[in-house]
């Protein structure tokens, strides 16, 4: 694959999609499907074992790069590219898949802030980490032990339990608290971490942090021992006077809200498509086991009922798919497009942008707050409610579409669907998840109203 990335470095964003498409197929028959089977059963037995052989195989397909902009040197995709992605290895196994998922969620909190300083200290790791062949991996941060529904809405973070608190010293803040259920958390090498510096102003103060791997006081807690996606652990993390410098902020004070809807926009579109993508590996599945059954009367694929329920999967995994890349698509477009058409996009620029002295001068606060009010003035905020509104509906109904999708391929399997060896019974645990994790379906139901109906 890398070849074509050789030839053509600067890939149109219709060309990356087909890269893409190419790639995760590849990557998926390649190293997904001999070892989803496997590593879930080890993983059931052992929930902390990491499969870095496989994650570091991403590194020449250049997945861990892929939602980065080209002048820091990754491959410049968006949302889309991401969402094509994540159905193409989902349906392979969505354990595996969302690791690279979960990094891409972290990625999100940096990249839409357009803090040039986190551009360049942290993100650009990702891409020099990448050509060695040694994965640099992000994780975002958000859910609290008594408040999970709650740090997702601005209507709700007022009355949330929050446990975690950022306190202002000299040159940074003191984090304690702790944070539960975060995707590659035990294995990141950067954590964007959202909390509040007064719990008793949350909104007004929320507020996000970058927290490399090692730094004193932070460590990763209990793995969660999980009935699907188990390859992607679930992390808890424990914050103990961990002090974080002021240039690890992320964007300005208070802005963390803000950072949460935008990161949820981007990324409840290709939660969407993980959710498709299980879904379409179930589907698949089934039409391969009906096609192979044999009857008394025949093959299994000849009987209408089959024939009908096979029709309705594959109908409802289109519909699921049309609703994905339709929000992928507006947030590419209104949001992600409009910040990053404010960011130094030639490779000239791109050169400045790499060099020490201007990074340097990127850390200062003045310069964080001018930039980040540059940036936010970018937004429209109706734009940014249209958004919302399109990738919670993507989430909410790609989710529950894939567990409707794996009960019906559950059902034409009979009772040779519980069998492990045929492995739709791991999509129907891994499509669980999906209904849970970035907001639940009910907040997701919510949002959609609030953005869409009543507005």
């Amino acid at each position: 694959m890398n070849e074509i990335l050789r030839e053509h470095p600067y890939l149109g964003r219709d060309e990356l999609a087909l890269y893409v498409l190419e790639a995760g197929r590849k990557f998926k028959e390649k190293y997904i499907i001999p070892n989803a089977h496997e590593l879930d059963k080890k993983l059931l037995l052992q929930p902390q074992y990491h499969p870095d052989e496989i994650v570091r195989k991403g590194c020449e397909f250049r997945f861990f790069s892929l939602p980065i902009p080209k002048f820091i040197g990754g491959l410049g995709g968006g949302p889309l590219h991401v969402s094509l992605l994540m159905e193409e290895l989902c349906s392979g196994c969505a354990g595996i898949a969302n690791i690279f998922g979960a990094h891409y969620l972290g990625l999100a909190g940096a990249l839409v802030s357009g803090d040039l300083y986190i551009y360049g200290n942290f993100v650009s790791e990702v891409v020099k980490g990448e050509r060695e062949n040694k994965p640099v991996i992000f994780s975002a941060a958000i859910t609290e032990p008594t408040a999970g529904t709650d740090v997702e809405e601005r209507e709700l973070l007022q009355r949330a339990k929050l446990v975690l608190s950022a306190k202002r010293v000299e040159n940074g803040y003191l984090l304690n608290g702790r944070k539960v259920f975060i995707s590659n958390g035990s294995i990141a090498d950067y954590n964007i971490v959202v909390c509040a510096i007064d719990k008793s102003r949350p909104l007004e103060t929320f507020s996000g942090f970058v927290v490399p791997k090692g730094t004193k006081g932070f460590s990763a807690g209990r793995i969660e021992l999980k009935m699907g996606q188990r390859a992607c652990h679930a992390a808890e993390l424990v914050f103990e006077d961990c002090f974080i410098p002021e240039e690890n902020r992320v964007g300005t004070e208070g802005d963390g809200m803000l950072a949460v809807e935008l990161v949820l926009s981007a990324s409840r579109g290709p939660v969407g498509a993980i959710a498709t993508g299980i879904a379409r590996g179930a589907y698949e599945k089934a039409l391969e086991f009906a096609t192979n059954k044999k009857t008394k009367s025949g093959r299994l694929i000849d009987k209408q009922w089959v024939q009908l329920t096979l029709a309705d999967m594959d109908a409802m995994i289109r519909m699921a798919r049309n609703a994905y890349i339709q929000a992928s698509i507006f947030f590419d477009r209104f949001i992600l497009n409009k910040i990053m058409r404010g960011l130094p996009q030639s490779r000239i620029l791109g050169g400045i942008f790499k060099s020490k002295s201007f990074i340097n001068l990127t850390k200062r606060d003045s310069l964080k707050r001018i930039w980040a009010e540059f940036i936010k003035r970018r937004i429209d905020g109706r734009n940014l409610y249209t958004s919302f509104g399109l990738s919670s509906f993507a989430k909410f109904s790609c989710s529950d579409i894939a567990v409707k999708v794996c009960l019906m391929a559950m059902r034409i399997l009979g009772a040779e669907g519980i069998e492990e060896r045929n492995f739709v019974e791991k999509y129907m645990r891994d499509a669980k998840l999906t209904q849970i994790y970035e907001g639940t379906n009910q907040l997701n139901r919510w949002t959609l109203f609030k953005t869409l109906v009543k507005k």
